[in-house]
């Protein structure tokens, strides 16, 4: 018995005839297909419509676009600016060291000396916001600032985080490259996590006296802060 499967058609003249009958049952099964769904006519001049005739309606939109995303974003480029300018004016040693190391940063070459510098920056941290706990960290600095009512309230402390998160996201990258996600890189990742936290409480708050105290002492009365939503 030969292998395969066994032949349908024994000559070509079957062949034929049984493609024909295919094809013939086919026509008869769809050729209504027309009264059930007809061919959709796209309606002409259809198609997006232009939002600009000419080039100058173009220029003037994308300056009023430009304009609305300045005022969206004033806060935090007033926010940058403020922090831009205490790192260039303060004569507060500490800050200045944190701005130093950052601007100068050294880079260890194998993993100890990367966990080294994860230790390091953990010790900082913990000494900064006072063991570690961010909102009450945040809710001691809001009171010296309702007292004080001085931005370096806020931007001292961001230089200084600033500067151990960068370090962060060197020792992540050095401790990846090297041995790849294990127990040193988590941990690092873990601490780094914990920095950008601490980062982002401090930008919103000192974001929120860009629009005024009045604005920042109701968003607090409301506890609509980043670091009250964490407690």
């Amino acid at each position: 018995m030969p292998p395969g499967r066994p032949k349908i058609y024994k000559t070509a003249e079957e062949k034929t005839l049984a493609n024909r009958a295919k094809s013939k049952r086919s026509y008869h099964k769809n050729k209504d297909v027309s009264k059930v769904c007809s061919p959709r006519t796209r309606p002409i001049g259809s198609g997006r419509r232009k939002l600009y005739h000419t080039s100058e309606e173009k220029v003037l939109a994308n300056r009023a676009k430009s304009k609305r995303s300045y005022h969206k974003m004033i806060k935090a480029i007033s926010t940058r600016r403020a922090v831009r300018y205490r790192a260039e004016t303060t004569k507060n040693r500490r800050v200045l060291a944190a701005v130093r190391d950052r601007k100068h940063p050294s880079n260890p070459v194998d993993v100890a000396g990367w966990m080294s510098l994860v230790h390091d920056v953990s010790k900082k941290f913990n000494t900064l916001i006072h063991g570690g706990v961010v909102p009450q960290y945040m809710a001691e600095l809001y009171r010296k600032y309702t007292i004080s009512r001085r931005n370096t309230t806020f931007t001292d402390p961001i230089l200084e985080v600033e500067a151990l998160r960068s370090t962060m996201l060197r020792c992540e990258a050095g401790l990846l490259q090297l041995s790849g996600v294990d127990e040193n890189f988590r941990t690092a990742e873990t601490l780094g996590k914990a920095v950008q936290q601490a980062l982002a409480c401090l930008e919103d708050v000192l974001c929120a006296t860009m629009d005024g105290d009045s604005e920042l002492f109701e968003m607090h009365s409301k506890g609509e802060l980043l670091y009250q939503t964490l407690m």
